[in-house]
């Protein structure tokens, strides 16, 4: 349906089952994911033939942003597949069925593949491959946006951060749950420290950092509600010392008072404010 569909642009898929004619490697699998079967009668497509699998999204050359989430993401087609598209947007998600080390893996070899082109990146996984913290070797060399989703492990986000230092990041923007903010800030303040004791060719094109906080049903102590509060307003302070603008605020109400934002944490506009 994607490799049909003309001037296609903007594609996101959740959930997707793949597919045993093309993940034969699944069956029996533990855990094992979700397999559609009995496909093998679907048409070919007039470019691609039988080979539907997912890499080859990336031979729609007019596919410019691509969102994958909650998807099983193995396959040696990532690393293999000639790329037509010059993706700009890439948002990829973890596989429930999958352990921590396998997302990362899969999600650094679809990162290695497309990354020449990308401008803005979210991720829910950890990024444990040091060569994209090489600038002369990382293949995310436009890398300006980097997101990281509120399924992201808080102990990893200083680690991970790091480990793309080679891209020209100038936004970082975390989305949390209201019981993990003083954990982010916390790591924030730690990933600033270490920008500081690196020196001025770490994250040089840093301009700005963003907390976008998610609201819970999670029940809240008033010790608890000052202590998040303190940890949002010394992040807020910090990186106001290190001239970095910032905005640490309930995502709902950040977008009420700079206007519509994408789900995803997209702050344009604010310029250090904390909304409670």
């Amino acid at each position: 349906m994607a490799a049909s569909t003309r001037h296609l642009e903007d594609l996101t898929l959740d959930r997707i089952t793949r597919s045993k004619m093309h993940a034969p490697e699944l069956e029996g699998a533990y855990p094992c994911p979700p397999l559609t079967l009995n496909d093998r009668d679907i048409p070919d497509h007039p470019l691609f033939g039988d080979d539907l699998s997912l890499p080859s999204l990336l031979r729609i050359p007019t596919l410019r942003k691509l969102t994958i989430r909650d998807t099983h993401l193995s396959h040696d087609g990532w690393a293999l597949v000639p790329i037509a598209c010059q993706l700009e947007v890439l948002d990829l998600g973890s596989c429930c069925h999958e352990a921590e080390d396998f997302n990362t893996r899969c999600t650094e070899r679809i990162m290695a593949a497309v990354g020449r082109t990308v401008d803005e990146f979210s991720l829910t996984t950890v990024v444990s491959n040091h060569v994209f913290a090489k600038p002369s070797l990382t293949p995310l060399q436009r890398l300006r946006k980097l997101h990281i989703s509120p399924f992201f492990p808080v102990d990893s986000v200083v680690e991970t951060v790091s480990n793309l230092a080679g891209s020209p990041v100038e936004r970082i923007s975390v989305q949390c749950l209201e019981e993990d903010v003083v954990d982010v800030c916390s790591a924030l303040e730690e990933f600033l420290s270490l920008r500081a004791e690196r020196g001025p060719e770490f994250y040089d094109k840093l301009e700005r950092i963003d907390v976008a906080i998610t609201s819970s049903d999670v029940f809240t102590t008033d010790e608890e509600a000052e202590e998040r509060s303190t940890a949002m307003q010394s992040l807020q302070e910090y990186c106001r010392d290190v001239q970095l603008a910032s905005a640490v605020a309930r995502l709902d109400k950040l977008a009420a008072e700079i206007g519509p934002c994408r789900s995803d944490y997209s702050f344009t506009n604010a310029r250090s404010k904390v909304v409670q």
